[in-house]
């Protein structure tokens, strides 16, 4: 009975001692709210010249609009990964502003290569495929981190480009100088060739065998038989049979052959644009989308100024304090 009611007393110290500290950080919120409105309003003046220099620096940066363009590409040489590298190349140009590389890359002008800023390339991601899950675009890279054991796959045979350029007009000749910058690349360019010579005699191994099973059928068509009536009869039956299964046969074959057609027609080159870019008309850099970057970043910048000036003194009595020790 006595353990009993000393588990009990246990009990509630420890919810007592829990409320105790809650209530002792309560309070240091509350003391640090009340300072920080205290400190706000002491330094307005210092934030408000802050907030007023974020709004005219987000103005400044939205005086040249710059716009963003999107399409997606399928791959029908290699995998997502070799052409992400090739786009690496030309983002690294951009970045760099190397523009006698990017002219050349691209067949450029000095004012398209001076107009374009960036250019990436985003996986796709078939979430959940095992249920036909949808496909979504891996914009944060986030697969990377994803356990091996889920339902998610990256697809390997596309990949969303994102292009952002201070001129839209240029957006209209993005897709063939993107397109021919990939095929220009000699492995490209050899497997591609390769792939369509495989085609090729995929196509002419498959005729062989329509006119051999098709000169097979015609035989026993017009074979004769020399037995008897009974025996005619049957093997008439038999011949019929064989007959639709060389039908089959050949219906099965030229079905592989528009196929093989259909993809030497559609997938030809190495890589195949489903869309022009699409461009968003508002620009990237308006003005409501730079007050939400630039705004908060001058008002903590203030914040800082605030504080250096209102602890000016003890700054500089530390510093001084420094300085003759040393």
């Amino acid at each position: 009975m006595e353990e009993q009611e000393k588990k009990e007393l246990d009990l509630v110290d420890i919810i007592r001692i829990i409320f105790y500290y809650i209530r002792k950080i309560a309070c240091k919120i509350g003391d640090f709210s009340v300072w920080l409105l205290r400190f706000f309003f002491q330094v307005k003046w210092i934030l408000t010249v802050a907030i007023v220099c974020g709004i005219l620096f987000s103005l400044y940066k939205s005086m040249n609009p710059l716009y963003c363009g999107k399409t997606e590409i399928r791959v029908n040489v290699y995998d997502a990964y070799f052409y992400r590298d090739l786009t690496n190349t030309l983002d690294l140009y951009m970045l760099d502003e190397d523009k006698s590389s990017l002219i050349q890359a691209l067949d450029l002008t000095p004012k398209e290569a001076n107009s374009l800023l960036s250019i990436d390339s985003y996986f796709f991601i078939n979430k959940n495929y095992k249920y036909s899950g949808a496909i979504k675009v891996d914009y944060p890279n986030e697969f990377e981190s994803i356990k091996s054991d889920t339902n998610d796959i990256r697809l390997n045979d596309r990949l969303l480009l994102t292009v952002i350029s201070k001129d839209p007009a240029i957006y209209a000749k993005l897709p063939g100088k993107i397109k021919n910058f990939y095929e220009n690349n000699v492995v490209v360019s050899e497997e591609n060739a390769i792939r369509m010579r495989h085609i090729d005699e995929k196509m002419g191994m498959i005729n062989t065998e329509i006119q051999l099973l098709d000169s097979l059928r015609k035989k026993e068509y017009f074979k004769k038989e020399t037995a008897s009536q009974a025996k005619l009869d049957q093997t008439i039956l038999l011949s019929e049979k064989e007959r639709r299964l060389y039908h089959d046969d050949i219906l099965g074959l030229e079905y592989a052959i528009q196929g093989l057609q259909w993809e030497k027609e559609i997938k030809s080159d190495g890589v195949r644009f489903m869309s022009p870019f699409r461009v968003d008309p508002i620009p990237v850099n308006n003005l409501r989308k730079s007050s939400i970057k630039y705004v908060p970043a001058f008002f903590i910048l203030g914040c800082f100024i605030a504080l250096g000036w209102k602890f000016r003194k003890k700054i500089y009595q530390f510093l001084s304090e420094k300085e003759s020790d040393e």
